[in-house]
């Protein structure tokens, strides 16, 4: 049966029959629906489905993780100490009987963040407690004092891990050395050098300038030649404390040692006369340029060739501070040519003297000399070969033996068992100070130590012993008794004694501690310092007995052990 034609349809339309649904007739009352995309209408509901649940997931995961970017300041390489060091304090007593906390185990590794333009400069997979990833051998010097890893690597634990506690330091030891180096922060030179004589210069003029508590020989003023050498001083002392040039907790050491670098950089040699080239102080015509009238120079007996002291203080101050920073452009060719002319200076088989082979050798240039290349050596520079660093350190202990008598252990200044040497010509007579305590003895058992050499070795023992004997006294003269004060014994003995451990070490800790902490300068001008009226202080001066018995204090976490042992 035809159908009828609805108005305006066409005729030729056929009919086909209209679905009978409720949704499509409703479609038809209300508003025409727009057509969606062919491959819309194809697609299968789940996939649909799928699409929108992932749309809904992006949109929500870019509100969730979206962090605002931080505002540009500078992030400085910051290497947390085991605790706090006390806020510094001018007008309280430092107190060695003080008990810090005990560490927590799992808190005791340094913190470490790394400035983002520095990252360049340390090798790739290299770990900032272990700059050096090198097995070395347990008899090599550069194992025994080189950068972390291997049986006795130094620098392995240098702030923190719980040495400074186990060793026997504390707040009372940490507070005497962060007042040390206040006082050198507030005496440090405009161009960033200190001065052994001008030192006064920096004082405060209104508490007035440094002036020695007790009896001393001179004004407390050192030689004007050995700027360089009391510069690096003071730079090893900020070193030991945390600080280079580059990173710190204290940003204003930070600055104290980057003025210091830079102008140690300006006191070296770079060019010119081969003989001269790498050396940091002054060349020797400027020597004799100083010394106008050398009959009438109180001090002319302690400068001509005495440069070789100040060069090696430089070399280790500048080699740490590239060790520790991985500073080469700053500071690797600095480094190279100053060790390069350690290396020419050492007597050949032997060890070292004043100026370049001079032929004839002493004790206590070459103990500073193998610090010197031994921190040189741990920068892992490609030059020197590191051939020619084995065989220095193997002559310099061909001299300590030769040096060392058998039947005592004494080890001489240049013969074996001598009494060691003298700064003639600027104390009394007689000699006011002991000459019982054998300072090259204590060279000697520590670079001993360092190279690997058995701390029940019967020399070590010996020296070991003879050390005993004389421990740290602030003893001075007075009548026939003669002063027992020498920072720069009590320096190595430290360092000897830390390295052989045990009993020995607990023995003479407590004195030393008890010498440092109980004579440290508090108030005034001079608060932080030490009274430069040891045997070398004419020498050096305060800034000398300062940085070196800061130093002295940071024995517990400068070096790692060697080896460990609990008595003789």
């Amino acid at each position: 049966m035809a159908r009828s034609r609805r108005r305006g349809e066409p005729e030729d339309v056929p009919y086909e029959p209209e679905p009978q649904d409720q949704d499509a007739e409703e479609e038809e009352e209300g508003e025409e629906a727009a057509p969606l995309p062919e491959w819309l209408r194809n697609a299968p509901y789940w996939a649909i489905s799928g699409a929108l649940h992932l749309l809904l997931l992006l949109v929500m995961s870019a509100y969730v993780c979206y962090v605002p970017p931080p505002a540009e300041t500078e992030h400085k390489l910051v290497v947390k100490r085991p605790y706090q060091p006390p806020k510094y304090d001018p007008t309280l007593k430092r107190d060695i009987k003080r008990t810090p906390r005990i560490l927590d185990k799992k808190q005791d590794r340094p913190v470490i963040q790394l400035k983002p333009d520095e990252l360049t400069q340390i090798p790739k997979g290299t770990d900032m407690n272990n700059l050096s990833n090198k097995n070395l051998e347990a008899r090599d010097f550069v194992d025994a004092f080189g950068v972390g890893g291997g049986a006795s690597g130094a620098y392995g634990n240098r702030w923190g891990k719980g040495s400074l506690i186990r060793e026997g330091g504390g707040e009372g030891t940490e507070s005497a050395v962060l007042a040390a180096l206040e006082w050198l922060r507030r005496h440090q030179n405009p161009d960033g050098s200190w001065s052994c004589r001008d030192f006064t210069g920096q004082c405060d003029k209104a508490q007035g300038p440094c002036k020695n508590k007790s009896k001393g020989y001179t004004d407390g003023r050192g030689f004007p030649s050995h700027d360089v050498g009391v510069t690096a001083l003071a730079v090893l002392a900020f070193t030991g404390f945390g600080h280079t040039h580059q990173f710190g907790e204290r940003e204003e050491f930070v600055t104290v040692v980057r003025k210091a670098m830079q102008w140690l950089k300006s006191q070296q040699v770079m060019e010119g006369d081969p003989d001269d080239r790498g050396r940091y102080g002054w060349p020797q015509i400027k020597i004799r340029d100083w010394k106008a009238d050398p009959a009438a120079d109180p001090y002319k007996a302690t400068i001509d060739e005495q440069w070789i002291y100040d060069h090696s203080l430089a070399t280790m101050a500048t080699a740490e501070l590239l060790l520790l920073t991985q500073d080469k452009i700053g500071l690797g060719k600095n480094v190279e040519l100053a060790a390069e002319l350690c290396l020419r200076a050492q007597n050949d088989g032997y060890g070292w003297r004043y100026g370049v082979k001079p032929g004839d050798n002493d004790t206590s240039v070459t103990g500073w000399m193998i610090l010197a290349l031994k921190a040189c050596k741990a920068a892992d520079m490609r030059r020197p070969a590191p051939e020619r660093y084995e065989k220095a350190f193997k002559d310099a202990l061909e001299w300590f033996k030769r040096a060392t008598s058998v039947s005592t252990g004494i080890t001489g200044y240049k013969a074996p068992g001598d009494e060691g040497s003298r700064l003639n010509g600027i104390y009394p007579e007689p000699y006011p100070f002991s000459k019982e305590l054998s300072c090259m003895t204590a060279v000697a058992v520590l670079c001993r130590l360092f190279a690997g050499e058995k701390r029940t070795d019967d020399m070590i023992k010996k020296g070991v012993t003879i050390l005993l004997r004389e421990t740290p006294s602030w003893q001075e003269q007075a009548g026939n008794r003669m002063s027992k004060i020498n920072v720069y014994y009590w320096y190595y003995g430290t360092y000897a004694l830390f390295q052989y451990g045990g009993v020995p070490w607990k023995e003479w800790n407590e004195k030393m501690k008890k010498s440092l902490i109980d004579t440290q300068r508090v108030g005034g001008c001079e608060d932080g310092s030490w009274d430069p009226i040891d045997e070398w202080g004419a020498a050096g001066g305060r800034v000398y007995t300062t940085a070196l018995g800061a130093m002295t204090l940071e024995v517990y976490y400068r070096y790692v052990r060697a080896q460990e042992g609990k008595g003789f």
